[in-house]
């Protein structure tokens, strides 16, 4: 972190509460502020980003009750509801079951909760404990059976309080491994250490989230298309839907769906039926421009977007071109693409462009350009009064992007997003305390609040970067592979590489392509 950066979060204050921050707090670059329960057996090491707190030797400490015999407290705030995330490190494996502890909601030396991040689950370790002026209590309702602990390893950990609703979350290396609900404590201070191994602690990040968090916590999720058996004409959880990969809604909130396997889907808003726009044909039959979108081919379809007219421009992805549908006709006209998997026309027409697997369309916020993202190196935009066709400049291609209500184009960039400004400077924006880091996003959208959801394949999650914060936040997924949890909080459920994320146009509820697990799902935003 660099000086100007460091003289901001300490500008903060030291007393400090969660409620009222408004950034993250790095508390190992503040060493005068922790107070050590025994201080000969830690030290500190490097500086700045670098500063590292060690756990040297055995505590001497005698703690009245049961709880770690070594702990340091970061005695300059107090927190409510936060994210914590740090690295962790073992040093010594004496013990049989090695284990490091985070502590949190401190408010007294025998009042506090903390997490036994134990290498093996039992009655003790692995465990979300609470110490009230007695010996420990375990509280956890779910939990790993191990932890993946490696000698001199550094070990990513995230921890997430929601005082609100109770709900504590623990991660190690980007997997759930912890749980519990308890509302003993409201607020309190942080502590890190052990009972009586020996390691280390770095880069630990607490940041305030009391609204995120909470929202987090709180949604719930549920099948509303696939998972059943019927083709059509049935209510859309009872049908069979297959590697769904886009979303979109037309102005009378039709959900329309593509699918990797050829066909596009239809959802009456009204009734709730799904129909089959196109169905699936060989990847050599005629495309059937100038006809009815039942007959139409299709090749692998990747996204599609509605226009204020509720007309539909669908990416054919290896057909190579854009395809639109009309509202009022159903005939189907290729609106982008000459069928050449080439970069060309630039300037001219956008059905004499050569395209290169397109998977991704977006329009802005007042359907005047449609862009075109995939799998080359550019982004193309297409002046919708025109028909003209020109690239992107300033910034890379990408298969995952969005335009927000300012008319700023996002696109997926390593651990982040970049974003291309109205002024035309691009800026890359990241949360470098995020766990996990992003890992083959497939979507990104912008929500009515300007935030971007994330369809984070890789990782079987939905996220969601704030980015006036630069944060970033996991909204659905337990980051395990599977299909349980649905229906059910939308933090516990299984994903299976989504590939495609949407907000409803009016209610703002968020619809998930679930796509090998054949599914779509809602994420509601009321009750």
């Amino acid at each position: 972190m660099n000086s100007l950066r460091l003289l901001i979060h300490l500008a903060l204050g030291l007393c400090l509460s969660a409620s009222a921050a408004a950034a993250a707090l790095y508390p190992l670059q503040q060493r005068d502020q922790w107070q050590f329960e025994d201080p000969a057996a830690w030290e500190w090491q490097g500086n700045a980003d670098e500063t590292t707190l060690l756990l040297r030797k055995p505590s001497q400490y005698k703690p009245k009750f049961r709880r770690p015999f070594n702990l340091a407290w970061f005695g300059g705030a107090e927190w409510d509801s936060f994210t914590l995330t740090c690295e962790a490190r073992l040093d010594a494996f004496n013990k049989g079951n090695n284990d490091l502890c985070v502590a949190f909601g401190g408010v007294g030396d025998s009042e506090f909760y903390y997490a036994h991040l134990g290498e093996k689950a039992d009655g003790v370790h692995l465990q979300l404990h609470v110490v009230n002026k007695a010996d420990r209590k375990a509280i956890t309702t779910t939990r790993a059976e191990t932890l993946p602990w490696k000698p001199g390893t550094w070990h990513p950990i995230k921890l997430v309080r929601d005082a609100a609703s109770g709900s504590i979350k623990v991660w190690f290396e980007g997997a759930l491994v912890l749980e519990a609900s308890d509302k003993t404590f409201a607020k309190g201070r942080i502590g890190l250490g052990s009972f009586d191994d020996l390691g280390a602690f770095r880069n630990v990040v607490v940041t305030p989230g009391t609204a995120a968090v909470a929202e987090a916590v709180s949604m719930r999720i549920e099948v509303v298309a696939g998972g059943g058996t019927k083709m059509e004409n049935a209510p859309a959880a009872e049908c069979k839907v297959s590697q769904p990969f886009g979303i979109a809604f037309d102005p009378q909130d039709n959900m329309f769906i593509c699918e990797e396997t050829h066909r596009l889907l239809r959802v009456d808003a009204m009734t709730g039926v799904l129909t089959v726009v196109t169905g699936a044909r060989s990847k050599n039959a005629p495309l059937g421009d100038n006809g009815p979108s039942r007959d139409a081919c299709f090749i692998a379809p990747h996204n599609l977007v509605a226009d204020a007219e509720g007309n539909l421009f669908i990416a054919d992805t290896y057909h190579y071109a854009v395809r639109r549908v009309d509202a009022k006709t159903g005939i189907v006209t290729t609106f982008a693409g000459n069928g050449g998997k080439e970069l060309s026309g630039d300037g001219g027409p956008a059905t004499s462009a050569g395209l290169d697997g397109i998977a991704c369309l977006c329009f802005n916020h007042d359907f005047t350009r449609l862009y075109l993202g995939g799998f080359s190196k550019v982004i193309r935009v297409v002046d919708m009064k025109t028909g003209l066709i020109t690239t992107v400049s300033g910034i890379g291609g990408s298969r995952a992007m969005a335009v927000d209500s300012k008319g700023r184009l996002f696109t997926a960039a390593g651990l982040g997003v970049r974003m291309l400004g109205t002024d035309g400077k691009v800026v890359s924006l990241s949360d470098p305390a995020a766990t996990p880091p992003l890992k083959g996003v497939k979507h990104l959208w912008a929500d009515h609040d300007d935030n971007i959801l994330i369809a984070d394949a890789g990782n079987h999650l939905i996220r969601k970067f704030i980015v006036s914060e630069r944060r970033l936040i996991t909204l659905a997924g337990d980051g395990a592979k599977g299909a349980g949890g649905v229906p059910g909080p939308a933090l516990q459920a299984q994903l299976g590489e989504p590939h495609g994320v949407v907000t409803h146009p009016r209610t703002g509820d968020i619809y998930i392509a679930d796509s090998r697990n054949h599914r779509v799902l809602r994420i509601r935003q009321k009750p």
